[in-house]
């Protein structure tokens, strides 16, 4: 996909100018060391030095342990021949497959509740699930926008439908999975938000993890039947 675009563009949401990136002609590739001198310059921005730390140091042994597979978003600059001239790291994120347990709770008739002597049938259940552990964008393309066919978004929320687009495709032809499954830093609850994903219900129970602590949030992909009556 190539793009050419002004460098200043109007949101017209709020009639507020946001910088416009003059070219974008993105590739996604599951990681490897063929740039690792460009894996080292990627930064998220102060303060998220691991994000920095994992892309370029981390994530093959992630891979190798069988806790994730990391995807590089790649700005590909071409000559007018065609060739690349050179590549700058856009994003990455990090794939691993998941289940989101929950609490199936369903009241008991009078007649069934007496019989067995509980007021609810419960069960233990869980959503299959693929979970973005790792998710971040180069300082550089941050609250940058560009128009394609005529939506005009953030580089991040691009980023953000090829990795669901990539996630229903996935359910097609490689893996049977009905949502996305991720734990949100609080000063990216809202983009999560903006982009479909909710918090996870009440009788939702993620598993521990040592993100446990920032919100658990998911995205429905295929239909979930779950029942929690009061």
């Amino acid at each position: 996909m190539y793009v050419k675009k002004r460098g200043v563009c109007l949101e017209s949401a709020n009639n507020k100018k946001h910088t416009c990136i003059a070219y974008f002609n993105p590739d996604v590739e599951v990681y490897n060391k063929a740039h690792q001198d460009l894996l080292w310059k990627f930064n998220a921005g102060d303060g998220y030095d691991n994000f920095n730390d994992f892309v370029s140091e981390e994530a093959i042994g992630y891979a190798n342990n069988g806790n994730g597979v990391t995807y590089l978003v790649w700005n590909i600059f071409c000559g007018e021949d065609g060739s690349e001239v050179k590549r700058e790291l856009v994003a990455y994120y990090t794939l691993a497959a998941t289940s989101i347990p929950y609490v199936d709770r369903i009241r008991l008739d009078e007649e069934e509740a007496k019989i067995s002597g509980k007021e609810f049938d419960i069960q233990t259940c869980g959503i299959s699930a693929l979970e973005i552990k790792m998710f971040a964008v180069n300082e550089k393309y941050q609250d940058t926008f560009y128009e394609y066919e005529g939506i005009e978004l953030p580089v991040s929320a691009w980023v953000m439908r090829s990795i669901i687009d990539e996630a229903n495709s996935m359910i097609n032809t490689v893996l049977g999975f009905k949502a996305l499954f991720l734990h949100a830093l609080p000063n990216a609850e809202k983009f999560y938000e903006n982009n479909g994903f909710h918090p996870v219900e009440e009788n939702m129970q993620p598993l521990h993890s040592v993100d446990s602590d920032y919100k658990a949030m998911y995205l429905s992909l295929r239909k979930v039947h779950m029942n929690y009556d009061d």
